[in-house]
């Protein structure tokens, strides 16, 4: 075991002999970088010094900075808002609008998609935050995240899976496929995303259920007595 009172660095030792090493090695010449390193450091140094063609252009343009940058984000909307009262103003028939916001819609709805199934797990979780606001109105979207909240070898984007879905409990086909996971559920981290849902979005049947294998003692223990404080040890 070391001792507390050694000290931890050489030269902070009180021994002759070591101070004088230490004092030796100080003494030692310094090697001088090569001249093409030197070369190559003032080349770095002055690309450095030097603003490239884009960023004056931005200089140009205000868009040096984040106040720059919001500058243009306000025209754009100032613009876009501009052009819908033109529109509104000639008479003319709004459909191309209507058509531009539905292709929107569907490359958002893809992109969900499509990070839900992404090898990255935080992209996936990227997905279900995003996936959260579809869900009530989206089949495709809904077993999407059903698969996620019961295969997903990620703790975190299973959990955040099933509290996505906390509107479609009621549903046959989510309500039966969560409940039957409830009692699996191999991780207390999914069981207790599990038993959260169902006591935040659960109807009589499925508090009864939970309170069922709570006092069967089919939960891990921990959540045996959140359940069982949370509802009572009686049927509701």
């Amino acid at each position: 075991m070391p001792d507390p009172n050694k000290p931890s660095l050489p030269f902070e030792s009180s021994e002759a002999a070591e101070q004088q090493l230490w004092q030796a090695l100080g003494d030692l010449p310094r090697a001088e970088p090569p001249a093409s390193l030197r070369r190559t450091f003032y080349e770095e140094l002055e690309k450095t010094g030097t603003r490239t063609r884009g960023a004056r252009i931005r200089a140009w343009l205000g868009l040096s900075g984040n106040s720059g940058w919001i500058t243009a984000a306000a025209c754009l909307l100032i613009g876009f808002g501009a052009a819908q009262l033109v529109v509104k103003k000639d008479g003319v028939e709004p459909a191309r609008l209507a058509a531009l916001e539905e292709n929107i819609a569907l490359l958002n709805r893809q992109l969900v998609l499509d990070r839900l199934q992404n090898d990255a797990a935080g992209t996936r979780l990227l997905g279900v935050y995003d996936a959260g606001a579809l869900v009530a109105k989206d089949d495709q979207i809904t077993q999407a995240l059903l698969v996620r909240a019961t295969k997903d070898p990620s703790l975190s984007v299973r959990s955040a899976a099933i509290d996505a879905l906390g509107s479609q409990l009621n549903s046959k086909a989510v309500g039966g496929e969560l409940m039957s996971l409830l009692e699996s559920a191999e991780s207390p981290i999914v069981q207790l995303a599990l038993v959260d849902l169902v006591l935040r979005n659960g109807n009589r049947q499925q508090l009864n259920e939970l309170l069922r294998l709570a006092n069967e003692n089919r939960l891990y223990p921990d959540l045996v007595r959140h359940v069982q404080k949370s509802l009572g040890s009686t049927s509701i």
